[in-house]
């Protein structure tokens, strides 16, 4: 039996933080979460493995399009969902690469956040 896919959720919004959080653990996802760019480089920093990375670009502590281009810049594999209230404008703000990126907008189904999360966990597992 293989590890669990591993997400790291940057989301400043703590309901939508931790329901999403409970609906992925439920369906046997280990989740790591970061309310702020900073929480969210220190997950990083410590060396944790992420197979998916599930982040809000607009955060308290900085632009979560900018955190994405410097995590990219060591992590240029790392898929990478956006959810965003701005889903059609989301191309003005990053570049999305379509093998690895998915951009979900808000309010989001929560079963579709797992289907798409474990979508790009195989792509993450398959390159590993």
């Amino acid at each position: 039996m293989s590890a669990p896919t591993t997400i790291l959720i940057i989301e400043d919004d703590f309901l939508i933080r931790t329901c999403l959080t409970e609906f992925l653990e439920d369906s046997d996802m280990q989740v790591l979460e970061a309310e702020s760019c900073a929480e969210a480089r220190q997950h990083l920093q410590n060396d944790r493995h992420v197979d998916v990375l599930i982040a809000d670009l607009s955060l308290p502590d900085g632009d979560g399009a900018a955190l994405i281009s410097e995590i990219r810049a060591a992590r240029p594999a790392l898929p990478v969902i956006y959810t965003t209230g701005h889903g059609a404008r989301i191309g003005e703000r990053v570049q999305l690469n379509p093998e690895i990126d998915r951009v979900i907008s808000k309010p989001y189904a929560l079963d579709a956040v797992c289907q798409t999360v474990t979508e790009l966990g195989k792509l993450t597992r398959h390159s590993a």
